[in-house]
């Protein structure tokens, strides 16, 4: 009886840690796409595209926490938003915020959330 209670457990120990990987690699992928869409707007030196890159996994981390509010959510955009502005020079943002479809999935801001769910359904 305790092996099975111990195989039970095991098994869902490693469930639990294998379903964590599984979201670590989804914010990766989202994290490179929105970092290809940047790309093929403005063109970004090679250290500036770890730190970007490193910027959107933290971006998709964070929006998709199960606590997230409206307010954190607005938040985390102005964060993105500002780091964003920090790191690219003056012509690369004035390029950017051209794209304003591409600038709000970009930061992650709300219109854009709401634009990819009705894409997807």
């Amino acid at each position: 009886m305790k092996k099975i209670i111990t195989l039970f457990v095991l098994f869902f120990a490693f469930s639990i840690n294998a379903s964590a990987q599984d979201k670590s690699i989804e914010f990766k992928k989202s994290a490179k796409k929105d970092l290809e869409l940047l790309l093929s707007v403005i063109p970004i030196e090679g250290n500036m595209q770890n730190a970007i890159y490193n910027l959107f996994v933290k971006k998709h981390k964070d929006l998709n926490a199960p606590d997230m509010t409206p307010a954190k959510r607005s938040q985390i955009t102005h964060t993105v938003d500002a780091k964003m502005k920090a790191s690219l020079t003056n012509d690369q943002i004035t390029a950017l915020e051209k794209n304003k479809e591409i600038y709000a999935q970009l930061i992650g801001s709300e219109t854009a959330a709401t634009t990819t769910v009705k894409e997807k359904k």
